[in-house]
């Protein structure tokens, strides 16, 4: 099998998307435009087949970081991996492709997407395994209902007694405004307004393409809670969301995320909560009746000593409440 690495120029985008999107690993993270907007300089790993037809592709996120460029999961963007062609042996093409990567990058500080059990990783990978949650929808509203644990029916019952009222909406600045007050200040060395930027800009190439919804609880016509969806072929995703100390409360999440079950149940789709690696997270996400998605988040270092070194350093330098 054949490798190449292509820059983002040699990429034509719709031979890209129409491979990821015949791809059974079909995600909407992976297509160009997408990719554009959430790590601009991203590359590609592909292998050929002898006819220079592609059998898999890798996208590989960068950025500039320690005067190199690493390998970093961008912000927005949970889930990438490796996209083959229908009937080609995953284990061989992800074998091939994560063994070629750190020749053209020696750096990954974190990279995620679903690779399968057979999978054979490099010794000096670091991996974690991790699940996320989905929720199957082809089935009627009342057996997803009849799926949530007792406490989750409870809450939604004290929502829907509390009054809440739902609207759609085209304006993402409530939304922000909601996660930059009551969640921000919770997170280790704060929320960058880059972050805040990079959402608006994808929230707006989403819309042009219409694949998101955006939808407020309000009370008393204050808005108190929002989450935005994104609307892909075999997914609606949970991609964002946020509460006030009332929505948290009063379990505005619960009634926005019960209202998009039933509006989609019964269709041939999933619900994808995006469950990031925390526990209490994710036992509210499998409260639903949601099962679990395995995925992997690998990382490794491949520098050289002296560049290892001189991270350490500059990592020594920040402080202590700042993440490594």
């Amino acid at each position: 099998m054949r490798v190449r690495l292509l820059g983002r120029s040699a990429i034509n985008d719709q031979a890209w998307n129409t491979f990821v999107g015949q791809s059974p690993q079909q995600i909407i993270y992976a297509y160009t435009w997408y990719l554009d907007v959430v790590s601009p300089r991203w590359v590609a790993l592909i292998i050929e087949d002898e006819n220079r037809q592609w059998i898999a592709a890798m996208p590989v996120p960068l950025r500039r970081k320690f005067g190199v460029w690493v390998v970093c999961q961008p912000l927005f963007c949970q889930l990438l991996g490796i996209y083959c062609r229908a009937g080609c042996d995953n284990s061989l093409t992800n074998s091939a492709l994560l063994t070629t990567l750190p020749h053209f990058f020696c750096y990954a500080s974190i990279y995620t997407g679903i690779f399968g059990k057979q999978t054979a990783w490099p010794d000096f990978f670091q991996t974690q395994h991790c699940e996320n949650y989905i929720l199957p929808l082809q089935q009627p509203y009342q057996a997803i209902h009849e799926g949530y644990t007792a406490d989750r029916r409870i809450n939604l019952k004290r929502a829907q007694n509390f009054g809440w009222q739902s609207q759609e909406s085209t304006d993402i600045e409530p939304l922000i405004g909601l996660f930059a007050q009551h969640h921000a200040p919770r997170i280790a060395g704060g929320v960058s307004e880059k972050s805040y930027q990079l959402l608006r800009r994808l929230f707006e190439v989403l819309a042009q393409k219409k694949m998101v919804q955006l939808r407020y609880a309000l009370k008393d016509n204050q808005i108190e809670a929002g989450i935005l969806l994104v609307l892909d072929t075999k997914r609606i995703i949970y991609l964002f969301n946020a509460a006030s100390e009332l929505g948290r409360q009063k379990n505005a999440r619960t009634y926005l995320i019960d209202s998009t079950l039933q509006h989609y149940a019964n269709e041939d789709l999933y619900f994808d909560f995006e469950s990031p690696p925390i526990d209490s997270i994710a036992a509210f996400y499998h409260s639903f009746g949601s099962i679990a998605e395995p995925y992997t988040q690998f990382r490794y270092n491949q520098l050289p000593f002296w560049m290892q070194k001189l991270r350490a350093w500059r990592l020594s330098l920040l402080p202590s409440t700042t993440p490594a």
